[in-house]
């Protein structure tokens, strides 16, 4: 089986459960900046740094709509967006090599707009606890995943796919057969060995979880060996 690592969303920004099915393939996608991390993340850079949004591949367009224009940088007065004012603008980065989105983006179009995706970031990978992205799941494998749900198990094929990532341009590829992708949240489970697992509860949800249970099941917060044993009990292995 395939198996990698991933990066996910952030505490503030937690990456939801649900289950959707993937769709199409965007190959060099752009990144569509959300408003959110435009305001701040991207312009207190460009305001340190006026060359920054040129030395990312950033483009400054004068909205969200199909028709919208490209605007010099250096005409928008981007201080007077950073107290909450709204912003009218939308940021683009092309494709290339350092796009936030990678060279492959994997969509399963859903509610939350969440999607999997290639990243320039490779370094994080090695960190023990993942969790830095706005709510997406950035892979470690995406050529491999590609390959994968393609379903290109010849070199040539393969090949193809690696040239229309050298072009540069976007390309949209459709899933011959829709694949279902569940994006599950497991803080223990039974690994190799039958060995239970257990893992922090980044998100909080087994707190949340505990506490809304009624007095006489939930386990006393912060109860470790209690907190266990309602897991062991909902997996069923306890004699």
């Amino acid at each position: 089986p395939l198996s990698m690592r991933v990066i996910v969303g952030k505490t503030s920004h937690p990456t939801p459960v649900f289950m959707e099915k993937m769709r199409y393939l965007i190959v060099n996608p752009y990144w569509h900046v959300p408003t959110r991390v435009a305001v701040r993340d991207l312009i207190p850079k460009q305001l340190s740094d006026p060359g920054f949004f040129q030395s990312r591949s950033i483009r400054v367009l004068s909205g969200w709509q199909s028709d919208a224009v490209e605007v010099d940088p250096d005409q928008v007065e981007w201080q007077a967006y950073l107290g909450g004012r709204y912003l009218p603008y939308k940021l683009r980065q092309d494709p290339g090599p350092a796009n936030a989105l990678g060279r492959i983006k994997f969509m399963l179009p859903n509610r939350f707009s969440i999607f999997l995706h290639d990243t320039p970031g490779r370094q994080l990978f090695n960190k023990p606890v993942r969790t830095f992205s706005a709510g997406c799941v950035r892979v470690e494998k995406p050529m491999a995943l590609a390959n994968y749900v393609l379903g290109l198990q010849q070199p040539s094929a393969q090949a193809r796919l690696e040239t229309l990532i050298s072009q540069e341009e976007k390309q949209i590829i459709p899933l011959p057969d829709p694949i279902p992708v569940y994006l599950l949240y497991h803080t223990a489970w039974v690994g190799e060995g039958e060995t239970l697992q257990f893992r922090d509860d980044i998100y909080g949800h087994d707190r949340r979880l505990a506490a809304a249970l009624p007095r006489e099941v939930a386990p006393e917060r912060g109860n470790r060996d209690a907190e266990n044993l309602l897991v062991k009990a909902s997996l069923g292995l306890l004699q």
